[in-house]
């Protein structure tokens, strides 16, 4: 009987201090996700439940693969074209037909082959995040695709982080408003006013940087550059069948061939009016050699 009063006695004890160490457990938790850092008499508008709500979901987003809610989407495609301006303008028709817009270009001449000016471009082009993906995959038509680049930079954390700034300020300035209504001395009167300012002032800059970022996300960045080319490079691959792969190599030497021969031509045309003076010259002086040969001849040696 009495070792049955030691067992009970015993349970209860480890029940009640596990009971106490769930308790502490939870005061942690809820002081350490307690906004000590705002004024007093603010309200964060942020509670226990929405925190771990917001952590749920973040770790929902790593465990299933799904996007985060704000991303900006940066690409870059490098491109080569024979026919420079059809191009440019079946590119400017893509960027119409997906609702976007050239928010920087620039036009170059790079070089001349057979008397013809290469041109190169670059083009900033912002396109709806929605239709990303099928401009991308279009542009992959207008021109030879060189090079492609996509990054992704996720600022959900920071957009979430500059939005509950903004909520805070939003509800000092509510609470200042109040009390500057109430306020008679001069001096409470302009204390109150500065600190309405700043707050205005943080509240505007808040309110820019969310603009901002919801503008990158909103419609993707897309850097494209356009360069003319007489000869499009080849698109080979380690896969490349051996016969493409030497089909192409003599395609390549004919084009070279053909090339350079034309570029001696070429040179040899340019060095015509330097040939022509150099041959002039050439002959003047050999007519005053001979010249000077029968007027002034050598003295022969008597005959014995």
């Amino acid at each position: 009987m009495k070792n049955k009063r030691v067992l009970l006695f015993m349970v209860s004890l480890l029940v009640f201090v596990i009971l106490i160490s769930g308790c502490s457990a939870s005061k942690s938790f809820e002081s350490e996700i307690a906004p000590s850092s705002l004024p007093r008499g603010v309200d964060s508008g942020v509670s226990v439940n929405d925190t771990v709500k917001e952590s749920k979901s973040s770790n929902e987003y790593l465990s299933i693969g799904v996007e985060p809610e704000k991303v900006i989407t940066t690409v870059s495609v490098s491109m080569q074209t024979k026919e420079f301006m059809n191009t440019t303008e079946k590119l400017n028709s893509l960027i119409s037909k997906y609702k976007g817009y050239v928010e920087n270009s620039n036009i170059s001449y790079n070089n001349y082959i057979n008397s013809t000016g290469l041109k190169y471009s670059k083009y900033t082009i912002r396109i709806p995040k929605e239709g990303l993906t099928q401009f991308v995959d279009e542009l992959k038509d207008i021109g030879n695709i060189i090079s492609e680049n996509t990054s992704k930079t996720d600022i959900t954390k920071q957009y979430r982080d500059t939005k509950s700034r903004l909520k805070v300020l939003e509800t000092k300035e509510e609470r200042i408003l109040t009390l500057l209504k109430k306020a008679e001395k001069m001096e409470d009167i302009i204390a109150l006013e500065n600190q309405l300012s700043n707050i205005i002032y943080e509240k505007e800059n808040l309110t820019a940087n969310m603009m901002d970022m919801d503008d990158k996300v909103d419609y993707s960045t897309v850097y494209v550059t356009l360069e003319e080319v007489a000869k499009l490079t080849s698109g080979e691959t380690v896969k490349t069948p051996f016969f493409t792969k030497l089909t192409n190599a003599i395609k390549d030497s004919m084009y070279y061939f053909a090339r350079d021969i034309g570029n001696f031509i070429i040179g040899l045309v340019y060095f015509l009016p330097y040939a022509l003076i150099i041959g002039v010259m050439v002959y003047v002086v050999l007519k005053l050699l001979k010249f000077k040969r029968n007027r002034f001849p050598k003295n022969k040696e008597p005959k014995e």
